[in-house]
Formats: C-alpha cells, sequence, structure tokens
C-alpha cells in the first residue's frame, strides 16, 4: 500500500526531479565536500573505520576512500529524486541485474525470501528495480528522525506497491510473508545495542549485529539473498543478486544465531571490501563493545569538551586536549585473536586512567580512539602526560596465538587551546596532528 504523500514532498520530489541530474550532482557534491572539509565528527568516524578496516592502506589511500564516500552518497542523494520516475521502459538505463536465476531458484521454493540489504550502493534504488525484475518487497525498517523526510521516503519506496513493516515487533509479520512466498527485505549492516546482537567478525572486529535475520531464516526456513546495487564506472547500477545462503539449524540456538550471522555479515564485508567508496562509512558500526557502558561516550565528550572551552575561553586558562588512537589494532586482533584484543583495550585503558590527574576527563571516542581533556593544563605539561602515556602503553605485553609476545602502540594528537577558538577548530587541530602522527610511522606524539 503506497503511502500518502504530504504536500511538501509532493513539492520537493517536484522541485528536485526538475533541476536536471547534473546540476544537483554538482551541487550536493560540493556541498558534501564542504561537509567533509568542516564536519569533524562524521569525518573522524569515516577516517577511523576506514583506517582500521584497511591497515594495509596509507592514510593517502584512505583519506582518498573517504573523499569517494562522501561523493558517492552525494550522488546518491541527487539520485532520489528521479527514483520515482523509474519505469519498466527505462530502468534499463539505471540498471543492469546480475544473478537473477539465483532469485528464480530461491523463490520457486515456496518458502519466501529473506534478502540482505546493506545501506550500500543506492539500495534506494532496490524498491523499483525488485518489484520490476521479481516482485513487490517488504521493507523492514525504523521511522526516520526526521517526520518530513520520512515521509517523502516512505512514499518513494512504497509506489511500487512496496510494503513497510515497522521493526519494533515484526516477527509474526515477517513469518506470515515468507509463508506466502512473499520477499522481505532486511537492514543487516548497523550496530545494535548488546540486548538487540551478537557479536561477529567484520572487518576484523567485533561488531555487534543484529540477529533478527538469523532467527526469521532459522524459524522460517527461507533462503536467504543478498541484494546490493554497486554503481559501475559508467554511473549505472549492477544489482548483484548472490546465491541463496541456507540457513544452519543444529538445534543449539544460540550458537546456530552466531553461526548465521556470521555468515551473512561475510557477505556484506566482501561487497564493500570491493566498492569500498560505496559503504556507509559514517555509521559507528563498531560503536557497541562488550564492557561498553563503563566507558564514557562521545556524546558525553562533546559536552563536556563544549563547557571546558567555554570556561578556558572566559578564565582565560590553558586547555590541553589529546586524541589517541591505537595503532595497527585490526592486524593485533589477528594476531592475538579478538578475546586478547577486548582485555587489551580494557588494560589500555587502566593503563590510561593511572596515568591522569583527578581533574582530567577520558572518553572512548568513535572506537579504538580515546579523547582526553586537560583543564588548566599547558601543551608543554600535556605532553609530558603524553610521554607517560605512551611509555607505559609501550610496557603492556600481549600473547599471540602463537605463544609469541605482542605489543600495543598510540599514536597520540595533542593541542592547547587558542584565544576565541570553538570546539570545532580546536578538535581538528587535534585530529589533524593524531593524523600526523600515523603519516610519520605511528607509536608518536605530534604537537603544535
Amino acid at each position: 500500500m503506497t503511502v500518502q504523500p504530504t504536500k511538501t514532498t509532493k513539492i520537493m520530489l517536484f522541485v528536485g526531479h526538475w533541476i536536471p541530474l547534473f546540476v544537483r550532482k554538482g551541487l550536493l557534491i560540493s556541498l558534501f565536500m564542504l561537509f567533509y572539509h568542516l564536519g569533524t565528527k562524521n569525518r573522524l568516524i569515516t577516517l577511523h573505520n576506514l583506517m582500521r578496516s584497511f591497515p594495509e592502506k596509507d592514510i593517502k589511500q584512505i583519506i582518498g576512500i573517504a573523499k569517494g564516500v562522501y561523493r558517492h552518497f552525494a550522488t546518491v542523494a541527487a539520485e532520489f529524486f528521479d527514483m520515482p520516475y523509474i519505469t519498466k521502459e527505462n530502468i534499463h538505463k539505471w540498471a543492469e541485474v546480475e544473478g537473477l536465476e539465483n532469485y528464480k531458484a530461491a523463490i520457486a521454493k515456496g518458502k519466501g525470501i529473506l534478502s540482505i540489504v546493506a545501506h550500500f550502493g543506492n539500495w534506494e534504488i532496490l524498491p523499483f528495480g525488485v518489484p520490476i525484475y521479481a516482485k513487490t518487497i517488504n521493507i523492514v525498517y525504523r521511522p526516520l528522525d526526521n517526520p518530513v523526510i520520512d515521509n517523502m521516503v516512505e512514499y518513494v519506496r512504497t509506489m511500487m506497491g512496496n510494503t513497510l513493516i515497522p521493526k519494533g515487533g515484526s516477527g509474526k509479520r515477517i513469518l506470515e510473508l515468507l509463508k506466502e512466498n512473499q520477499i522481505v527485505g532486511m537492514l543487516s549492516d548497523q550496530n545494535v545495542g548488546l540486548q538487540e546482537g551478537v557479536f561477529v567478525d567484520f572487518f576484523g572486529r567485533p561488531a555487534c549485529t543484529g540477529k533478527g535475520l538469523a532467527v526469521m531464516a532459522m524459524r522460517s526456513g527461507a533462503p536467504v539473498i543478498a541484494l546490493f546495487p554497486a554503481r559501475q564506472k559508467s554511473g549505472k547500477y549492477k544489482a548483484i543478486l548472490t546465491p541463496a545462503i541456507e540457513a544452519v539449524n543444529t538445534g543449539d540456538y544460540e550458537a546456530d544465531i552466531l553461526t548465521n550471522t556470521q555468515r551473512f555479515t561475510k557477505v556484506i564485508e566482501e561487497i564493500v571490501r570491493e566498492y569500498p567508496e560505496q559503504w556507509f562509512w559514517f555509521h559507528q558500526r563498531w560503536k557497541t563493545k562488550p564492557h561498553d557502558p563503563l566507558f564514557y561516550q562521545s556524546r558525553e565528550f562533546n559536552a563536556q569538551f563544549k563547557k571546558e572551552v567555554e570556561r578556558a575561553n572566559r578564565d582565560n586558562q590553558p586547555l590541553t586536549i589529546l586524541l589517541l588512537d591505537l595503532d595497527r589494532f585490526k592486524a593485533f586482533n589477528e594476531a592475538c585473536g579478538h578475546i586478547e584484543g577486548d582485555k587489551a583495550i580494557w588494560r589500555i585503558y587502566d593503563v590510561i586512567k593511572r596515568c591522569l590527574r583527578k581533574t582530567d576527563f577520558f572518553y572512548l571516542y568513535g572506537g579504538e580512539a580515546y579523547t582526553l581533556i586537560l583543564p588548566m593544563t599547558a601543551g608543554k605539561e600535556g605532553m609530558i602526560i603524553a610521554q607517560k602515556i605512551q611509555t607505559e602503553i609501550r610496557k603492556e605485553i600481549f600473547t599471540t596465538s602463537s605463544g609469541k609476545d605482542a605489543h600495543v602502540t598510540v599514536s597520540i594528537g595533542l593541542a592547547q587551546n587558542k584565544p576565541g577558538e570553538d570546539t570545532k577548530e580546536f578538535f581538528r587541530r587535534v585530529e589533524q596532528l593524531m593524523y600526523q602522527a600515523k603519516k610519520e610511522g605511528r607509536d608518536r606524539i605530534c604537537a603544535e
């Protein structure tokens, strides 16, 4: 059933489509690149995620991919206004299909299809391509926070007769649809809380992943097919339908959920490795950790950081910020295992904590990165603390799976506040210094 568009939705879609696509793309790419250069938080998350996922790439390559991510999603946003005008007659101008035989074989089993969907390529083309090449799709979704954008997205997604299933309490409805031999699409690449997911390997790190897809596959017996619309150099999309995955169902419920979730996640990693610029790296995919509640989170850091900058400016006092990032931590996890890697995060946490004063603030920021706020502290004094942390971390000895000793190092950026400087500019300086430490060989401190 098509969601009824509001007047605002109709106007936005009309105006957006009226502007030529090449103009839209040019404007939005320029805007997104401005966000890249001015928006500290999302750029930091993107760069950190890429650095940890591709440790074999140098910083120049990582920055190149990050900028490609921004350009890609600017293009996706520009194309959104053309989606309502896709038809059976013109879809060949937008996309081609690879693996349609996989869909036909799966749907012939009569158990429906569970589709792995990710924030990859241009996923908004799927509500048009799937009904044209196959049949309507039922999409499990969470309503967007902005009601104006939510109505526009819901309207576009349901124009071809697709159905939206609100995420909460959707299990019963999903099973009913599968019994009717329907297709159900489930986004499977987002971070979830400890109660909703299980930890599986994703780019060499434990990622808390929703277990709903595995549960539905085990209960229904429906085959699972991934559906990825990958942009090609020509500008067209190749809708890739993977061979069906049959859920493992040994009777060990918890173990089977873990096994199946890992298999589904591996499929996503494989396509992202092939097209790294086309995945949603802005997302804090590894935010939830097994012991996450004991760490302050980035939102607390942002609030405290703002307070301390305002206080330092008001009282004309020095303020120093440190940004620490673990070096080559993916390689450490591969050598020592994720259990030892989790222990390492806690041991390093304890090491840093022992080096701080009672007046200092300490936060986990964006993954295996840490931010330290040192009030009433000049840069020279902050350097002493940074050197102490670096020295103590170097002393820690870990054990690889083969029994050999291993060490962890950190790259540190350090900066002192400037009079009248706002938080964004201050943190940008610290961030740049941390990346400079990485570029100069890691395991070092860079300060102005």
